[in-house]
């Protein structure tokens, strides 16, 4: 693949979107393509299954703990390779959790990940 492809999958929440993504991701990498999965989740959860369950630092909450924010933080490998991000969400009752998926990709940009990894597919 020549152009890296941009995925986003969305719709209402417990409808799926989450395993779907990580099921795809998943798919894409067992096809030898380099996938980045960004989850948007609030719950910060969307990519758990690609890391048997666990958990990774969210790109807000990495930035509101007000250390310096290495890209090793954030960005961490799951199943066949695919790189993890979660945007996870505001602080309650502060924004919205589009503001905090902005705030990321924009991090991502700054950082100038996707030049750096060179992902093929991001979803």
């Amino acid at each position: 693949m020549t152009e890296q492809r941009n995925i986003a999958i969305y719709g209402k929440g417990g409808i799926g979107k989450s395993t779907i993504s990580s099921n795809i991701s998943a798919a894409l990498s067992e096809l030898g393509l380099k996938v980045m999965q960004i989850g948007c989740d609030p719950k910060s959860d969307s990519t758990n299954t690609l890391r048997g369950g666990r958990f990774i630092p969210t790109v807000l909450d990495s930035l509101r703990s007000g250390k310096r924010v290495e890209t090793e933080d954030i960005i961490h490998e799951g199943f066949n390779g695919v790189l993890c991000v979660e945007a996870g969400g505001p602080e309650p009752g502060v924004g919205c959790a589009g503001r905090g998926i902005i705030t990321a990709i924009e991090l991502l940009k700054q950082r100038k990940v996707f030049e750096v990894y060179k992902p093929d597919v991001v979803i």
